[in-house]
């Protein structure tokens, strides 16, 4: 039990943070990754010594993130009006104020669009670009091939795309 919770609190953020932009709330990232950790104990035995503990960790986190997008997409109405995004602090690349603020800005609107994406789209964009997995990693995290990883991903950028496209001036 001591070597299993020196475990947790050794991955428990990297978890944290992963269901984190998975869901994009904290208290379903915060259910998620301790679900994470519960079925890692119970799934311990079947767990292969030679190989690294987090990604067999990530894809427990992915495949819970996964059913709770699902179930949520399920119960959740089309248009409920929620802004999603994270509520945390921004880093800006410049000490100008008013370069934080539109950095601030655009990172709650990307962080609403990517919410926005359907579960299949948000998996594969969220291993490539925060736990910065190869294609090939993600298609054998997903169990998924090569082709489709590459193909969700296309969808999920040209959606973000479109959807962070700078809305039209009014009055001009």
């Amino acid at each position: 039990m001591d070597a299993f919770e020196s475990l947790v609190r050794r991955y428990q953020h990297r978890v944290y943070a992963l269901c984190r932009r998975l869901t994009g709330a904290h208290q379903s990232a915060d259910d998620l990754a301790q679900e994470t950790f519960v079925k890692a104990y119970f799934a311990l035995a079947r767990f292969d010594v030679r190989w690294p503990l987090y990604p067999w960790l990530r894809r427990i986190a992915v495949n819970a993130g996964l059913n709770y997008l699902k179930a949520r997409d399920r119960e959740r109405p089309l248009d409920d009006g929620r802004g999603g995004g994270r509520t945390g602090p921004v880093a800006a690349r410049a000490d100008d104020p008013v370069e934080r603020l539109e950095s601030a800005e655009f990172r709650a609107r990307l962080d609403r669009a990517v919410e926005s994406l359907p579960a299949d789209q948000k998996s594969v964009f969220v291993l490539r670009l925060h736990e910065g997995l190869s294609y090939e990693e993600i298609g054998r995290e997903l169990d998924l091939p090569l082709g489709t990883v590459m193909s969700r991903l296309n969808r999920a950028r040209r959606r973000l795309k479109a959807l962070l496209a700078d809305p039209p001036v009014r009055g001009a």
